[in-house]
C-alpha cells in the first residue's frame, strides 16, 4: 500500500479520529485507526472506533498501490500534525511497519494486523435529512443534565423519543431532569424511543458542525449520521430509560418570574463560597425580593438580594447551584418562571419564548 495525501486534509481527518479512538488501552486494536487505499477510486478511507462510537472519512489522495494498515491515531496524528511538508507519503512494508515521509522527515512505526480491526456494523433504515443547527439546539436544552456515573449506564445519554409534533429529548441524573421537544423528522425510527450514549451526542453534535443538513437513521440499535465524505455510527444504549412523567411535578401553586440575569450572576457570586461538596445555596422569598445565601463554616459566608414581584407565604428552599446555572446558560429569554409547590418539592423552570422546553432541579436536604 503507498499514498499521497495534502496534509491539512489528512490532518484534519485525524483530528476527528482521536475523540473516538479508545483511550483505556483495553483493546490494542481500538486505539488504532484502519487506513484503506483504493487505486481505482484515487481515495483513501480512514476509519476509527471504540465500539460504542464509529467514524468512517473518506479522502481524496494519489494511490499508488492499493492496500491497508493499522496504526496508532495518537502517533500518526502528532506525526502529520508536526509535519513542515505540505503532502504525506505513506507506505507499508513488511511485518505491519508503515513508513511516513514528509518534507525531509521520515517516520517508521509498527501497526497491527488488520484482520483484528472491529467491522463497522450494518445499519438498516429510513434516512431523513435532519437541520444540523435544529438537532444541535435540542441537544443542548437537555445534555447538561446527562449523568455521568458510570453504574447508571441507561441514564448516560439522552433519551429520543416520538412525538405527533416531531421528537421529545429528555436526559436526566437522578437530581435534575431537563426536557425539550421540537420539530425533527424522526418519523422513520423504528422504535417509539432510544437512549443516545453522551460519547455519541457530543460526536454528533461536533458532525452536524460539518454540514447545514445531515442525512440521519435511527435504526433498533444503532444511529447513522451521514454527509459526503463522512460516516458516523453511534450504538444506542440497551437499557431502559425511567418515566420522566412522573418526575416533572404538574401541580405547582406558586410561579414566580425573575430576571434570568440578575438571577445567573447572584448564583455565580454566591456559589464562589460554597461546599465543594454539596454546591449548596439556599433561596429564601419574601416580600418582593429573593435572598440567595450560601455558608460553610470550611470556606465563608457569600449573601445576595434580588428585587422580585412576589407577594406569597415567605419560604426557604436549598439547592445546588450549578443545577441552576446550568438551567440558566441554556435559556436565551429576559426572565424565567420557577414553580414550586412547596419548599420540600421538585422546582420547575420554564420560559416563554420556548414552551417546549422545561427542566426540573430536586431541593436539597437542609
Amino acid at each position: 500500500m503507498k499514498f499521497k495525501i495534502l496534509r491539512s486534509e489528512f490532518l484534519d481527518a485525524l483530528q476527528i479520529t482521536q475523540s473516538v479512538v479508545e483511550r483505556k488501552n483495553v483493546m490494542p486494536i481500538l486505539s488504532n485507526i484502519l487506513i484503506e487505499a483504493d487505486n481505482k477510486k484515487q481515495n483513501i478511507t480512514i476509519i476509527a472506533t471504540d465500539l460504542e462510537v464509529a467514524v468512517n472519512l473518506s479522502l481524496q489522495a494519489e494511490v499508488q498501490t492499493s492496500g491497508k494498515i493499522t496504526v496508532s491515531a495518537k502517533s500518526l496524528f502528532e506525526i502529520v500534525k508536526e509535519s513542515a511538508g505540505q503532502d504525506i507519503l505513506v507506505s507499508k512494508s513488511e511485518n505491519e511497519r508503515v513508513q511516513i515521509i514528509s518534507n525531509q522527515s521520515e517516520y517508521k512505526i509498527m501497526g497491527l494486523p488488520c484482520e483484528e480491526f472491529p467491522a463497522l456494523p450494518e445499519v438498516k433504515g429510513t434516512f431523513a435529512k435532519i437541520s444540523s443547527a435544529g438537532l444541535v439546539k435540542l441537544f443542548d436544552n437537555v445534555s447538561f443534565a446527562m449523568s455521568s456515573d458510570e453504574t447508571r449506564y441507561h441514564l448516560n445519554g439522552i433519551l429520543i423519543e416520538k412525538n405527533p409534533d416531531g421528537a421529545v429529548m429528555v436526559a436526566t441524573d437522578g437530581h435534575r431532569l431537563a426536557y425539550t421537544q421540537g420539530a425533527l423528522d424522526i418519523s422513520g425510527m423504528q422504535q417509539d424511543k432510544v437512549i443516545l450514549p453522551k460519547k455519541g451526542v457530543y460526536e454528533l453534535k461536533k458532525f452536524c458542525e460539518k454540514a447545514k443538513e445531515i442525512d440521519l437513521c435511527i435504526s433498533d440499535h444503532h444511529v447513522l449520521a451521514q454527509t459526503e465524505g463522512f460516516l458516523l455510527f453511534i450504538r444506542i444504549i440497551d437499557g431502559n430509560f425511567p418515566d420522566y412523567n412522573r418526575v416533572i411535578p404538574s401541580v405547582n401553586p406558586v410561579v414566580i418570574e425573575i430576571p434570568r440575569q440578575s438571577l445567573l450572576g447572584a448564583l455565580k457570586r454566591v456559589s464562589l463560597l460554597v461546599n465543594d461538596r454539596s454546591k449548596g445555596v439556599s433561596l429564601y422569598f419574601c416580600n418582593n425580593s429573593l435572598t440567595i445565601s450560601s455558608s460553610d463554616p470550611e470556606v465563608g459566608e457569600a449573601k445576595e438580594d434580588i428585587d422580585i414581584t412576589y407577594s406569597g407565604a415567605v419560604f426557604t428552599i436549598g439547592f445546588n447551584a450549578f443545577f441552576f446555572i446550568d438551567v440558566l446558560n441554556v435559556i436565551e429569554d429576559e426572565c424565567v418562571k420557577i414553580a414550586f409547590k412547596d419548599a420540600l418539592s421538585p422546582c420547575l423552570i420554564t420560559c416563554d419564548s420556548n414552551p417546549g422546553f422545561k427542566s426540573v432541579v430536586m431541593p436539597m436536604r437542609r
